[in-house]
């Protein structure tokens, strides 16, 4: 599969609430870090994993998800940025969640996967607007 493909069906398995779609766009020894930061490893743990989400506390969601960028490293690599915007209908979540996805492809399939809840970096720093306006560059300073 292309990036685009996996991308399309990846949004579509979410969006159908269906972990065993979700994770065949994975390679069976995938690497997957979650939003909170837990590594999955391996197509059945997402599959599984997945499922519980979107059985819960994800019931109903919809996931929009777009390529940011995408370019080769090689050895028939590529590195993929995407974002998400996900809208949660209810529960405890309920609302829009905004995160950013780094993939590695390779064969048609997802072979690492990391997600990223985007925030606001006023509110991650205690509301310091001194450190907020900072560029990244900045930050050893």
């Amino acid at each position: 599969m292309s990036t685009e493909e996996i991308i399309t069906a990846l949004e579509r398995a979410w969006n159908a609430g269906d972990g065993e779609a979700w994770a065949a766009n994975f390679a069976e020894d995938v690497d997957f870090v979650d939003v909170v930061g837990r590594i999955q490893r391996g197509r059945a743990t997402i599959a599984r994993e997945s499922q519980k989400i979107f059985d819960t506390i994800y019931r109903g969601s919809r996931l929009e998800l777009r390529q940011v960028s995408s370019r080769p490293l090689g050895g028939g690599f590529d590195l993929v940025h995407t974002e998400t915007v996900l809208s949660i209908p209810a529960g405890p979540l309920a609302g829009e969640q905004r995160a950013v996805q780094t993939m590695l492809v390779h064969d048609g399939r997802v072979a690492a996967f990391h997600n990223t809840i985007r925030g606001d970096i006023a509110a991650f720093t205690g509301h310091d607007a001194d450190f907020a306006a900072r560029s990244p560059q900045d930050w050893d300073s």
